[in-house]
């Protein structure tokens, strides 16, 4: 099968690819074809996603995302990105894809896959297939020509499916001019704040509502847990790779635009040689630290031996006296799920290999001490502080709604708030989200804010922003730009598509997959929270 592709096949092959490449490789088939093992995460159809192909696919992805950000990225930034979910879900989706492919026989001919790769702009040089450019992808990406088709027959695929899926979306001239006026149309806020301050004076809890209080919330001033480690940490900066010069080479030819002069000049490949070493040493050594992890984990699990293959490895065997499982040390902090994943441990028992920043530790437990509630004798003033404040809230709370109540009735919140002595402010015109003007911001602001009309004036409920209780009421509404709405409507029909397509495609992968769950056609091993 396209035996022309597979006789030009050699060789190792880099991480990612540029353009069109990249985007086939991430969101459907950039997973290596490794060697499976026998601890699936999925079965899907009787076919096993393995842990080896769920640590291929994050590897991947973490090193894309390196190399996009550069010292962009954070520890905060790459948090947030959530990439192990996102590897675990694309390669179950992936999956997925397949199974339906061939429930619906959608298929790819040799000859459509023939002519789609020969005509990537990637693999062209002057608008004609380059043969050397072929290689040089598939050496890098470490994938043999079998694989490279696969690849992109299964993008082929994904792409008929999410066509058929897509094909019946419509849009009317209404939706269009309300993502318009989502983006565009700005508000203008009329608020009283109730913020329980003078009733502070009056809260004197006596020591039974103390002792109450302390019971019925003990989880708020509990001690966790403490647990006892000894741990080894096999950092990516230990294990150094070997860099050729045909990986050097090949590097700078996939990524040369990254290696600019500041005025935007072409840096040479000899320029760039120190740079494209340190980034290769920095991406292949965490997954050589990973190997080694994996390897000491299997031997320390059998054996429970973690001193003696520490002291025979030349591997530091670290210490860790006890701490509260919700406060680890400044080493674990980057480890995701840390105290979930501890506390299922037991005494001598080892962790798995846990993914940090910078590296992977094993972790055997030494001793645990249980979590519990001190007497009100040693915490009083912390009880009584936070009685107080929840006191506040409450009748604070019980106010606005009490004020909304009136409202309701056909009062007016002037009135009202000139009896109660509240001042009634204005915001100004603003862009509807979760930061109000002059409030501050609250993750709940911009649902109670887009449910304001004309119609609907007051919220439903008072809003809590700030430790304080809002009571909003739309004032006006700024008027919309008709000539900009029309010179603009193609790009928000554009954009309302686009919405609508990932939406029908996300729907219908969530559908698909409810489905072959309770078909029993999937059977989920692990969740991403195991791995």
């Amino acid at each position: 099968m396209l035996k022309f592709f597979r006789e030009h096949a050699r060789g190792w092959f880099m991480i990612a690819v540029i353009g069109i490449i990249i985007l086939v490789f991430v969101l459907y088939f950039g997973s290596s074809r490794g060697s499976r093992t026998a601890d699936a995460i999925a079965i899907v159809d009787k076919k096993i996603i393995s842990g080896a192909e769920f640590h291929n696919e994050y590897e991947k992805l973490l090193e894309m995302t390196q190399l996009r950000l550069g010292e962009k990225l954070t520890p905060e930034i790459l948090k947030k990105m959530d990439l192990k979910r996102k590897a675990y879900n694309d390669l179950l989706n992936r999956y997925i894809i397949s199974a339906k492919a061939a429930d619906l026989k959608i298929q790819v001919s040799d000859e459509e896959l023939r002519n789609t790769i020969m005509s990537m702009p990637v693999l062209q040089t002057n608008g004609v297939f380059d043969e050397r450019k072929y290689q040089q992808i598939l050496r890098y990406n470490r994938l043999s020509a079998e694989d490279f088709e696969a690849l992109q027959k299964g993008d082929m695929i994904a792409n008929k499916i999410g066509m058929i899926v897509r094909e019946g979306i419509k849009i009317s001239d209404q939706e269009i001019y309300d993502l318009y006026a989502l983006q565009n149309q700005k508000i203008n806020i009329n608020f009283v704040q109730i913020s329980g301050k003078d009733i502070k004076k009056k809260i004197t809890p006596t020591q039974t509502e103390l002792e109450d209080y302390l019971k019925s919330n003990s989880n708020i001033f509990r001690v966790a847990e403490q647990m006892k480690f000894k741990y080894l940490f096999f950092a990516g900066d230990s294990f150094p790779p070997n860099i050729s010069d045909s990986d050097i080479r090949g590097y700078y030819g996939s990524y040369k635009d990254k290696y600019k002069t500041k005025d935007g000049k072409q840096l040479s490949l000899d320029d760039a040689k120190g740079a494209i070493v340190k980034e290769l040493k920095k991406t292949r050594g965490i997954q050589n630290a990973y190997s080694e992890a994996k390897k000491a984990h299997d031997i320390i699990y059998q054996e429970d031996n973690i001193d003696a293959y520490g002291n025979k490895n030349n591997l530091k065997i670290n210490n860790v006296e006890f701490f509260p499982i919700n406060k680890p040390p400044q080493e674990f902090t980057s480890i995701k799920n840390f105290a979930p994943v501890v506390l299922d441990l037991q005494k001598d028992e080892i962790s798995k290999v846990l993914v940090a920043e910078n590296g992977y530790y094993l972790l055997k437990v030494i001793d645990r001490k249980p979590a519990y509630v001190p007497k009100l004798s040693a915490i009083e003033n912390e009880v009584r502080s936070r009685f107080i404040e929840s006191e506040i809230q409450i009748l604070a709370q019980k106010e606005a709604q009490s004020i909304l109540e009136k409202i309701k009735s056909g009062e007016t919140l002037d009135k009202i708030a000139k009896e109660n002595g509240l001042k009634v402010n204005e915001t100004g015109f603003f862009q509807p989200g979760n930061t109000i003007p002059q409030l501050g911001s609250s993750e709940n602001a911009a649902d109670v804010l887009f449910q304001l009309s004309a119609q609907k004036p007051y919220a439903e409920k008072p809003l809590l922003i700030n430790n304080t209780y809002v009571i909003l009421k739309l004032k006006d509404v700024s008027k919309l730009d008709e000539k900009d709405f029309e010179a603009k409507k193609t790009m928000y029909q554009k954009i309302l598509i686009s919405i609508k397509r990932e939406e029908a495609i996300q729907t219908w992968l969530e559908g698909n997959k409810t489905a072959m769950i309770k078909e029993k056609r999937i059977k989920i091993k692990k969740q991403v929270e195991d791995l």
